[in-house]
């Protein structure tokens, strides 16, 4: 609008220059000086009825390229009168690459050029280069105010931009924190499935998963005897632990159900049924460790009580998906391996890794299992096979890495792959101190 105004103001001004023998006031400077200003007007209120609709754009393009026309016609019109044809010139060119870009550009030259030429198909014109101190002189007043007008307005806009741009990155920072703080509600994978944009929506899917449950025994009467911070400490170090654990192995972390936990594998990556029966069995037998050495930890805090876990797992298809309502989701499994996992881990005894028949098949050349007889299982019609998960086959006889050994007096657990060699000295000059107690005269270090 700017420039159209500016451009007007030119016209009315350059019309002079057409014939000197014309007064400022006559009939010929009245009717072109109205043709000028109903221009203006109507595409002003063009402009103003189509400000909220989304061809605006398109609007002013074709605008933009009349402008180019009518001038092309005009500088024609007045023989090319020097000074008001180059600022007419000058002021397109400007136009069309600040607004537009290249593209612009080249179709707004198109239409001035296109603009001469339907002069020139009526009249030749005759080149004018004299030049009119009064005309030319308001033509470059025109010139100036225009650069100097959108010259403050694009520091205005740029100010406004920048303004703009810092309350967005304020904003990004806040939706960072919020982000944040919602992914401490989901599982770490499912989280980053999300993310890499994977759509939210009410839909299921048949997959072979691998299904885990775990608990403390007895943590209810636990629960009873202890206070509430001490409480409240100690399930959030043993679920932090144990959710290490879990995102160590790749499992996703289904829920929490107050001291228990459900996990599965093969969703939403899975590296084959195989290899995801191998990750959940040892990410069992990694979490039983762990859970010997909390149990350690907390006996010097002052739990007696001694604390163990118990699991179950199991292998087959499920539906798993967002399950819920338009507003409200959660991603979960359904499925009888989903009920056989949870009733095999309340079939385990403290300490114990239930294993059904079909995950025993997949894991039994890498684990060694202990045949454990059929179990009941409710919403079964037969009884299930069930086997104990017992450790890695490497780590079983003389080889063996991880020992775990307690007894009145007397406690040792070690995992020898995990001991790090500046602390093998440590360990074994703490192993001979030890050996002294039961053979005071060995010289040994």
């Amino acid at each position: 609008m700017l420039f159209r105004c500016a451009a007007s103001v030119g016209v009315i001004a350059s019309l002079t220059t057409y014939s000197p023998a014309v007064e400022i006031f006559s009939r010929y400077f009245g009717v072109g000086a109205l043709l000028v200003l109903v221009y203006l007007l109507s595409t002003a209120l063009i402009q103003r009825l189509y400000q909220d609709s989304d061809t605006l754009s398109n609007i002013l393009k074709y605008i933009n390229h009349l402008d180019a026309l009518l001038l092309g016609c005009f500088v024609t019109f007045i023989d090319f009168s020097l000074l008001p044809t180059g600022i007419f010139f000058v002021m397109v060119q400007y136009r069309a690459l600040t607004i537009g870009g290249a593209k612009c550009w080249m179709q707004d030259n198109l239409a001035f050029a296109c603009g001469i030429l339907l002069v020139c198909v009526f009249r030749l014109p005759t080149v004018n280069v004299e030049l009119s101190q009064h005309v030319n002189s308001v033509a470059l007043i025109v010139l100036a105010l225009y650069f100097c007008i959108f010259g403050y307005l694009s520091f205005s806009r740029n100010k406004a931009f920048l303004e703009k741009q810092a309350e967005m990155e304020k904003e990004q920072v806040r939706l960072k924190m919020l982000n944040y703080q919602f992914s401490k509600y989901l599982s770490p994978n499912l989280r980053k499935t999300i993310e890499q944009g994977r759509e939210v929506k009410l839909s299921t899917q048949r997959k072979r998963l691998v299904v885990f449950f775990s608990d403390i025994v007895g943590f209810s009467e636990m629960a009873d005897e202890m206070n509430e911070s001490a409480l409240t400490s100690l399930i959030n170090n043993y679920l932090t632990e144990m959710s290490k654990i879990t995102l160590e192995y790749g499992g996703t972390i289904d829920k929490f159900i107050g001291d228990a936990i459900m996990v599965f594998f093969g969703d939403p990556t899975t590296k084959g049924p195989k290899e995801d029966c191998i990750a959940c069995v040892s990410m069992a037998l990694a979490m039983r460790r762990k859970s010997i050495e909390l149990q350690a930890r907390w006996k010097n805090d002052g739990l007696l009580k001694p604390l163990q876990i118990r699991m179950g797992i199991s292998t087959g298809f499920c539906t798993v998906g967002n399950f819920g309502t338009e507003t409200r989701l959660d991603y979960t499994l359904l499925g009888s391996e989903v009920n056989l996992a949870s009733r095999l881990e309340t079939s385990a005894q403290a300490g114990e890794i239930l294993v059904s028949q079909s995950t025993h098949e997949l894991i039994k050349d890498v684990i060694m299992c202990e045949d454990r007889g059929t179990v009941e299982v409710k919403g079964f019609k037969s009884p299930i096979k069930a086997f104990a998960a017992v450790d890695f086959r490497k780590n079983l006889g003389k080889n063996r890495s991880f020992v775990d050994f307690t007894t009145n007096g007397f406690s040792l657990i070690m995992d020898a792959e995990k001991v790090a060699n500046y602390d093998r000295t440590k360990v074994l000059t703490t192993l001979h101190e030890a050996m002294r107690h039961f053979h005071p005269k060995d010289p040994s270090p």
